[in-house]
């Protein structure tokens, strides 16, 4: 106040315009010392930044997403189990069921760029398939229980489980009772056993199985485009600075304003550093040369803080196809991928089923002087780890007897490892039976140069 009376003695005895500038000053440094205030409280966007993760796990700058295809050899081992939930003979929803209109369609082929978990959803589909091909062959339906609780001793359960398998195969394969033989028992005759992880073993055990001639239950032989992103893994760095507590929070990845994966997603508080594994969804990896972006999007509990989603970064993207390579003789590799039927829980033994497919890799003539080969073996999380890495060792080593190129100058160049239970699992989903039976194996990868003529 004392100002301003002074401003307004000034101007009357000197120049009156001058009041008018000095007032007009002050209003608007008040105005703007306003402004700057409601600007520093106004909460700022989240910010996200992505890194690409090497297969050693070095960081390195996104300079762009590499895809390179390759022609692979496939199998995929086919476990020749159904799994029950706890006394039920329900065939869970998980499995892929089908009816016999939809059936006459099915073809084996469906599965090229499949993994093999997902091909063994359709197990019932698949033996039911070449049940009905294969007009002498027979199926023996073995209907377990876990022989505990409301299942101990009960052999109807066992035998209603069977049933239910028998069922639909009559119904939707159209084969004829005479050939599917069903029999029930208590606990399989190799039952899984675990003292630290008794419920997993019971979980196991709630199966029937399916047995037949090695035409009905073989893996499924697949010749496929394997794509692969360099680098394997985009790990996206996170941020937020406003203190209101987020409600939910997503990571949108997307190509041609579509999402090229589901968004990764979660509630509560953000994740400071999220991994994107590329090749781990080979419906993710991209199909063209069309840049990715990504953004990050927060919802906030508090109904007066507005939704914020930041910037809309992007990745470029280089697509190296098997024709590029052919038309510009770049050098190229062939990947087969073959993945031996499961080991049984505690078992390193190279035997029947497994032993017919590395003699049909040997067979294959895919092993070769120049050949590179990976042979890695894996097991579930139940165990304790060292016995989990051990056995995993022993089983890649047998393996690698089996097809002879334990021997150094065999192949150009050998890895033979064992993982264990070290994180990331073969399959990450062990919460589910067949994930952990799947996670019982090794897998043996080849890679060997196209010669040109």
């Amino acid at each position: 106040m004392f100002f301003m009376t002074q401003c307004r003695y000034t101007v009357r005895k000197q120049n009156r315009p001058t009041y008018f500038l000095l007032l007009l000053a002050l209003v608007w440094g008040c105005t703007t010392s306003v402004y700057a205030q409601e600007e520093a409280q106004a909460p700022q966007k989240p910010e996200i930044r992505a890194m690409g993760v090497e297969a050693n796990g070095v960081e390195v700058p996104v300079v762009q997403i590499r895809v390179d295809e390759y022609l692979s050899r496939q199998i995929h081992p086919l476990l020749n189990y159904v799994f029950f939930d706890d006394n039920s003979a329900t065939i869970p929803e998980r499995y892929r069921v089908m009816t016999d209109i939809a059936a006459e369609g099915f073809r084996p082929e469906r599965f090229f760029g499949s993994e093999t978990l997902d091909v063994y959803y359709d197990v019932l589909n698949i033996i039911g398939y070449r049940l009905k091909t294969l007009p002498d062959a027979t199926l023996t339906i073995v209907g377990c229980n876990a022989n505990v609780g409301p299942e101990k001793g009960n052999k109807d359960l066992s035998a209603r489980r069977a049933e239910a398998v028998k069922k639909y195969i009559m119904d939707v394969w159209k084969i004829d009772a005479a050939r599917l033989v069903v029999q029930s028992r208590d606990l399989p005759e190799k039952p899984s056993t675990s003292k630290e992880s008794p419920l997993e073993s019971d979980q196991e055990n709630r199966r029937v199985e399916l047995l037949g001639s090695w035409d009905v239950i073989q893996p499924v032989f697949v010749m496929d485009t394997l794509r692969e992103a360099t680098p394997p893994i985009v790990r996206f760095y996170n941020k937020v600075t406003t203190e209101a507590e987020p409600q939910q929070w997503g990571i949108n990845i997307k190509q041609r304003s579509k999402n090229l994966r589901a968004p990764i997603t979660a509630a509560g508080k953000i994740r400071p550093v999220v991994d994107w594994k590329i090749n781990k969804d080979k419906n993710a990896i991209p199909l063209d040369t069309v840049p990715i972006t990504y953004d990050l999007e927060v919802r906030f509990k508090d109904a007066g803080v507005p939704n914020e989603k930041s910037k809309r970064m992007s990745m470029p993207v280089q697509m190296i196809t098997i024709q590029k390579k052919r038309r510009e003789r770049l050098n190229d590799v062939e990947k087969d991928k073959y993945r031996l039927i499961l080991f049984p829980f505690g078992s390193d033994k190279v035997e029947e089923g497994n032993a017919k497919i590395v003699e049909f890799i040997k067979k294959d003539n895919r092993i070769k002087p120049n050949s590179k080969i990976t042979i890695t073996g894996y097991t579930d999380i139940v165990g304790t780890a060292d016995f989990n890495l051990k056995i995993s060792e022993r089983r890649a080593k047998s393996v690698a007897v089996s097809m002879g190129v334990d021997k150094a100058g065999v192949v150009k160049e050998s890895k033979i490892t064992g993982r264990g239970k070290t994180p990331p699992l073969l399959y990450e989903n062990n919460e589910l039976p067949e994930a952990r039976f799947y996670c019982r194996t090794v897998v043996v990868e080849v890679e060997n140069p196209v010669e040109y003529d």
